[in-house]
């Protein structure tokens, strides 16, 4: 089965979830469950969550000890932090899976590095730069293959991958203390061994990457003209409202592309009238029927994205 297909159950499912409609979603989950053998670690995931915010603890518990026998385990912040699984907190079988999962990640964490995809493009310099971020349980190489239309328009793209692994080979910014660390590590290096612009410096990111980019435009950790964004949203809008006048008077321009079934729409929505109404120059594209995703045409957001944000 195709990428498509999965991304269209993982949409279907969110919505489904969104609703409150969990028992639902729990079959769709596990009627087309057999058709992604290579996506298994989600489904599990996905069962997990459905099963205990449907109400079924013992159901949830065995997904999460079929992962654990797989050989597979969770970041302790997924376990904790996500929502649905509260019910199982405290549960005896959850929490000795969960100690398991503990020391295989720490066990895994011990020998991770952060990194850097670096693409340089065939227009001569001075070159403007764009850092983009993945998303919690990404990787840089194939997050990739969706920023290669700016190299080619003569940006230099730089794809750090976080240190923090969310996964086996996955990788989350969960820590934004060290995410502002890295990063902007990563950018000392660039200015560094590279010819950029320091004029055109764009931070960008999908999903958690997102969110934390524009955690660290507003807060000025970088010196970025301003932010490109798809599917994501910041959690604290409150933040948001603290910091848009300065970013008003700092010249900070946003653009985000967001699918109006995406969970984080009407918070992403919410975000950009705060910043218009502060004077931020600020445009949201709203991409029809596409859920928590980067959109299959991205190259043509990404073009006039970074081009409002360059102003």
């Amino acid at each position: 089965m195709s990428d498509g297909d999965f991304k269209a159950l993982r949409d279907q499912m969110f919505e489904l979830h969104g609703g409150g409609r969990y028992v639902e979603a729990l079959a769709l989950v596990e009627h087309n469950a057999p058709r992604f053998p290579d996506q298994w670690a989600d489904i599990l995931f996905w069962l997990m969550c459905l099963r205990a915010a449907a109400g079924d603890t013992g159901g949830a518990i065995a997904s999460l000890a079929e992962g654990v026998e797989r050989g597979h385990w969770w970041a302790e912040t997924t376990l904790r932090g996500d929502p649905d699984l509260r019910a199982l907190q405290g549960d005896a079988r959850f929490e000795t899976l969960a100690a398991v999962c503990r020391r295989r990640h720490e066990e895994a964490q011990a020998g991770a590095q952060p990194e850097l995809l670096v693409f340089a493009p065939p227009a001569d310099p001075p070159w403007p730069l764009l850092i983009a971020l993945h998303g919690a349980g990404g990787m840089a190489r194939p997050f990739a293959e969706h920023w290669q239309p700016a190299v080619d328009a003569g940006w230099l793209v730089a794809l750090p991958q976080s240190s923090l692994l969310w996964g086996p080979d996955r990788y989350a910014w969960t820590d934004r203390a060290q995410a502002v660390a890295e990063v902007s590590g990563h950018f000392r290096s660039l200015v560094g061994e590279y010819p950029v612009d320091p004029g055109r410096v764009v931070l960008a990111g999908m999903s958690q990457g997102g969110i934390r980019a524009l955690e660290m435009i507003l807060a000025g950790s970088l010196p970025a003209r301003g932010f490109f964004g798809v599917a994501c949203a910041p959690g604290d809008l409150d933040a948001v409202r603290a910091a848009a006048g300065d970013a008003a008077r700092g010249g900070l321009r946003f653009y985000l592309t967001l699918g109006d079934k995406d969970f984080m729409f009407e918070r992403g929505r919410q975000f950009m009238e705060i910043l218009e109404a502060a004077g931020v120059a600020a445009r949201l594209e709203v991409r029809p029927g596409l859920g928590h995703d980067i959109p299959p045409d991205f190259a043509r957001s990404l073009g006039t994205g970074i081009a409002f944000v360059l102003g």
